[in-house]
């Protein structure tokens, strides 16, 4: 039995219908941002999109936006070509443009990291609340794939979702064509006579995704279509979903954090936890004890992982936390190390310190006159004696050491995560500031971790 039609096969352009079932999930934002660089698909994005603003009178603002890598000499001439797509649908387009030299190697990755933070820094500016993304099935098979070749776990092979609320420099992202073959992409784009950029990039051998695609090709001879494993992506996607909300559960009955930062729970407790839910869980406390998204050598979160289930008391560094294993509790904080968290000026005006606090005063808060006259840092560059701290019980103190504390330039302690009833120094009843704990944002990036030269998910 053959596995594959004889002749060519025409495909079918996208109904109306079908754009309008796709993109209903965009209807409660009000202001969204498209990344489009020119190519098929994401011109299909923007072609579509406009057609379905105004069939459906959706009353948000969009914006597309272009991002010049100037890795070659087409990419200005494309990144024109957005613009004049978009101004011929009614929207209206930036170029962002990556500035700068360029690293010599891990091009692909290095470009992907610098085109969603040039997205994130125009979108806080802007206002928009989510980027959609073209990403289609095929781009989901070629994920699957890819994360496959690195011994991916769950978390790599669930691929990408519909709806990412947390991706890359904490972007909201949406793929409302992520069930869409690329090949009614096109279709869609041909019956409206419109054109698109080719990036010969997206053919070179050198490239794995490259690769990737002449080996599609093969699998689907034999049955292994781009439809069946991206089926096969979402079937593992929510396996993956219900081990996190297990997870999430877990945190939240037995880890305990004080409002300055460590955290703690009950080293039985660990022990007793299925083994892939004890790796889960070292990288969320990780993430949480640091505030950065890590990405861990999968050897280390074993190895950290059987000296914690273990009997002896012991202490470990991983990623910037530091795990401290002693009689019956766990406890994590962040290592002051080398660079401790910054110090700078503080002002009235709400700021996010060290990606772990909000710093907000009142509006009727009595503000120093010099901008200058207040600093924001860590405890352990505070201008305060240790013998003045009231500690709280039951913690070492140097898990206090990245807390954040506010002082005047004559070294007057004003603000603290350490218990109010226990004052650190002079406090003045006039300079009153909230230091709000940011609620955890969830994983860490893909919950990446790496192996050897490979990266591998857990």
């Amino acid at each position: 039995m053959q596995n594959v039609p004889d002749g060519p096969v025409e495909h079918s352009t996208l109904p109306d219908e079908d754009v309008d079932f796709l993109f209903c999930r965009l209807k409660p934002f009000s202001r969204l941002a498209l990344a489009v660089s020119g190519g098929a698909d994401s011109s299909s994005l923007l072609v579509l999109f406009s057609e379905w603003m105004r069939r459906t009178s959706w009353q948000g603002e969009a914006e597309v936006l272009c991002v010049d890598h100037g890795l070659r000499p087409e990419s200005a001439g494309e990144a024109e070509f957005v613009v004049a797509l978009a101004a011929d649908h009614g929207l209206p387009a930036a170029i962002l443009r990556w500035e700068g030299q360029k690293p010599a190697s891990n091009m692909q990755e290095e470009a992907r990291q610098a085109r969603y933070r040039l997205i994130a820094g125009h979108m806080r500016q802007s206002g928009a609340q989510a980027l959609v993304l073209a990403h289609h099935r095929d781009d989901q098979a070629e994920t699957f794939l890819d994360r496959l070749t690195r011994g991916s776990g769950l978390s790599g092979l669930g691929a990408m979702a519909c709806d990412e609320p947390d991706g890359p420099q904490g972007l909201r992202l949406l793929r409302p064509l992520l069930s869409v073959p690329k090949a009614r992409l096109e279709a869609s784009l041909r019956v409206r006579g419109v054109a698109w950029c080719s990036d010969p990039s997206n053919l070179a051998p050198k490239y794995k995704r490259s690769r990737l695609r002449r080996i599609m090709a093969l699998l689907a001879e034999e049955g292994l279509s781009a439809s069946r494993i991206a089926e096969t992506a979402e079937h593992l996607r929510r396996a993956r979903d219900a081990l996190e909300t297990t997870l999430e559960a877990l945190v939240e009955a037995h880890v305990s954090e004080h409002p300055a930062g460590p955290l703690k729970m009950s080293r039985e407790i660990y022990r007793s936890t299925a083994k892939d839910l004890r790796l889960r869980l070292l990288s969320r406390l990780a993430a949480r004890a640091t505030g950065n998204r890590v990405r861990i050598r999968f050897r280390k979160l074993e190895a950290l992982d059987a000296v914690l289930a273990g009997a002896d008391d012991r202490r470990s560094s991983l990623a910037g936390a530091l795990f401290d294993a002693k009689g019956d509790i766990l406890r994590i904080w962040k290592e002051a190390g080398r660079a401790p968290p910054e110090t700078c000026v503080l002002t009235a005006v709400p700021q996010i310190w060290d990606s772990r606090y909000r710093i907000s005063s009142p509006a009727d808060t009595e503000c120093p006159d010099s901008a200058d006259s207040l600093c924001l840092g860590p405890l352990c560059r505070a201008p305060v004696r240790a013998r003045d701290i009231h500690w709280p019980a039951d913690w070492p103190k140097e898990a206090f050491d990245c807390s954040p504390v506010v002082w005047t330039a004559d070294g007057t302690i004003v603000a603290s995560c350490l218990p109010a009833d226990r004052p650190i120094g002079d406090c003045s009843p006039a300079m009153m500031f909230t230091m709000e704990r940011i609620p955890g944002r969830g994983l860490p990036e893909a919950g990446y971790v790496n192996v050897g030269n490979r990266d591998e998910e857990i």
